[in-house]
């Protein structure tokens, strides 16, 4: 089933049949919406609610699901290869809301408290696809994709992932300062996870470096689910988490997490990095920062589910300036925790993360993949690096 499922995901995809989810009320897309089979294998739409079912080879019940809208399953035998799937939204109340009894920080600590039995203790393997691209001044200038999966050895080492590269492949690098990307699956994987790791403002003994606040319930009927923003309680420069936390009343398990650096405390970092110094090798200086993190159900625990980050970079070498914007998505596939596969990073952390994964420099047969449509902007970095090469 596995090898199946990594042969589609580069062989299988000269041409596929797309679907559709989109708002009942709104008409519009919705985008990064949870798309599993009754094995738990899934995927997800991307930023215009695409998806394909080509992708799910052996499925037989397709469920849909998204943290503002209601579930909606269908059997497979009943989509057609141009379907449309619409999704009713719940109702999101974006006033600050009260608990009786209980402040936003006494919802953080309830959460953290009911980690171990939201989230799995024993070893597990995560199989999953990733996607990271880079643009230069506002032009293409590079673009991975790769299928993975990872280790992890549960309660013993919460943050000890380790991550293989199954299958990849990449654009040339095209950036003129050699921007490439470091630590790839096993660092996004591992800094994602913040919940596993009881790290930032999931660290109990921290909890004091932020300010907690209702800020708005999603009333779901089956499982409302609590908005609770965060932000630096401090003016420590490297305290600069700001967002907001998503966690089910019921359970109290955190179901999505959506985070910013704080703007302001960027740019007092960025002023005392430059203060005097000079390099003869490019200097990348990180000016923004945003990443939205989502977790799903799978045999009733919660893993990973979902990871996308946006950096922007200014690279700098003596006069030279550039303005970097990179994109990177994970998207879990598969979960096996019944006889989970040890293994070792197959690359490494600290060198350029696509050296490991093969190039194909004019870019033949490139085309959409089954697991993840690509966006508008991740074409037009396409088409960028390919008129580069014309």
């Amino acid at each position: 089933m596995k090898k199946i499922y990594f042969i589609v995901f580069f062989l299988g995809s000269i041409h596929l049949h797309s679907q559709i989810v989109l708002d009942s009320m709104t008409r519009e897309p919705i985008q990064f919406a949870h798309i599993t089979d009754e094995k738990g294998q899934g995927t997800t739409t991307n930023e215009v609610g695409k998806f394909s079912i080509d992708y799910f080879v052996e499925s037989n019940n397709i469920e849909f699901s998204h943290l503002a809208y209601r579930k909606k399953n269908i059997k497979k035998n009943n989509l057609s290869k141009k379907d449309t799937i619409w999704l009713s939204p719940y109702i999101i109340s974006l006033e600050e809301v009260f608990v009786r009894g209980e402040t936003a920080k006494d919802i953080i600590i309830k959460a953290i408290k009911s980690i171990p039995q939201n989230i799995i203790s024993n070893p597990f393997n995560l199989y999953g696809f990733y996607r990271e691209s880079v643009q230069e001044d506002g032009k293409g200038a590079m673009l991975t994709e790769v299928s993975f999966m990872t280790y992890n050895e549960g309660d013993n080492n919460p943050q000890g992932y380790q991550a293989e590269i199954i299958q990849g492949r990449r654009t040339e690098n095209h950036t003129k300062l050699n921007l490439d990307a470091v630590g790839g699956i096993a660092t996004i994987v591992r800094n994602a996870d913040m919940v596993r790791s009881k790290s930032r403002m999931f660290d109990i003994d921290n909890l004091s470096d932020y300010t907690f606040k209702y800020v708005g319930e999603i009333e779901s009927r089956e499982n409302p689910i609590l908005i609770i923003g965060f932000s630096p309680s401090n003016d420590n420069i490297y305290n600069n988490n700001m967002g907001k936390i998503y966690i089910e009343r019921e359970t109290m398990a955190i179901v999505q997490i959506e985070t910013q650096k704080d703007p302001e405390k960027i740019k007092a970092i960025v002023a005392s990095s430059l203060e005097g110094k000079k390099s003869k090798k490019p200097v990348f200086i990180l000016i923004e920062a945003k990443a939205t993190i989502k977790y799903r159900k799978v045999h009733d625990k919660y893993f990973l589910s979902f990871v996308e980050v946006d950096n922007v970079r200014n690279g700098i070498l003596g006069q030279e300036s550039y303005r970097y914007s990179s994109n990177a998505k994970y998207i879990l596939t598969l979960v096996e925790h019944i006889s989970p596969k040890k293994l070792s990073t197959n690359y490494d952390v600290e060198e350029g993360f696509n050296k490991q994964v093969i190039a194909i420099p004019k870019l033949e047969g490139w085309n959409e993949n089954n697991t993840m449509f690509f966006s508008e902007e991740e074409r037009k970095i396409l088409k960028d690096i390919r008129d580069l090469r014309n």
